[in-house]
């Protein structure tokens, strides 16, 4: 479930969530924070708090981005790696550095 589809859902069962600094307040009717979404919440975190605060950007795991932000991630490493004569590592870094700029600056728009 990506962040979105948990707070679509959330919403859907009238969980209203507010940010507190570091902390994640919440108020529910009873019974709609099943033990379920209560750990999707808390894996989730902090890019629920992100979207809140109105912080657009990546999930902290790059297998969670969309698709075609991983593959300008994909393509970068590699310009960086192949082209720039980078070691992987560093290639890697510079890459999601960039793209996450990108992401913030677009909005999440590619």
């Amino acid at each position: 479930m990506t962040t979105l589809e948990l707070l679509e859902n959330l919403q859907n069962r009238g969980v209203e969530l507010t940010p507190d600094g570091d902390l994640l307040r919440w108020r529910a009717p009873a019974g709609a924070l099943t033990p379920a979404l209560r750990q999707a919440l808390a894996s989730h975190k902090t890019e629920v708090l992100a979207h809140l605060r109105g912080i657009i950007d990546l999930p902290v795991t790059r297998a969670d981005w969309p698709e075609e932000w991983q593959e300008a991630y994909i393509e970068r490493a590699a310009i960086m790696e192949y082209d720039g004569g980078l070691p992987r590592e560093e290639a890697e870094r510079r890459a999601e550095q960039l793209v996450r700029e990108a992401y913030r600056r677009t909005g999440g728009r590619s």
